[in-house]
């Protein structure tokens, strides 16, 4: 037998969302411009500017002593951390805000930590660390 009546149901469209597809395609066209432009500068020679003054001013950093036995010692003479910083501050001049501290590679670091401690209490803000192990004493 044969259904000669018409269809009353509506047909759904099943084309699908083509929006995506859309948004898809001009994000990855975006992307290709912006990192198309990218590579191209990145190609281009790269000068560094000239510099105007002869010498490199340069901030001199204070350099300090450090014996293995734990004796601090500044342009030769012994000193304590509160002692280093009240030159400076007798001299009009700031704590140094670097300091280069310069030990014997055998000190232990049962001596290093009350100096360091003392040069974070006065607001020094860089401590380089040198060591030298070729057994000549500071």
């Amino acid at each position: 037998m044969f259904d000669l009546q018409e269809d009353t149901k509506p047909r759904a469209h099943l084309e699908g969302n083509i929006i995506p597809i859309i948004n898809m395609t001009f994000l990855l066209l975006l992307f290709f411009i912006v990192a198309g432009n990218f590579a191209e500068n990145m190609n281009q020679d790269i000068f560094p500017p000239q510099s105007l003054s002869e010498t490199i001013t340069e901030a001199a950093v204070v350099e300090l002593q450090l014996t293995r036995e734990g004796t601090l010692l500044w342009e030769g003479k012994e000193t304590t951390v509160p002692a280093w910083a009240a030159g400076f501050r007798a001299d009009g001049l700031p704590v140094p805000r670097k300091v280069r501290l310069r030990a014997d590679g055998g000190t232990p670091a049962a001596v290093f930590i009350p100096v360091l401690e003392d040069l974070k209490y006065l607001q020094v803000s860089r401590v380089a660390l040198v060591t030298v192990s070729d057994g000549s004493p500071l």
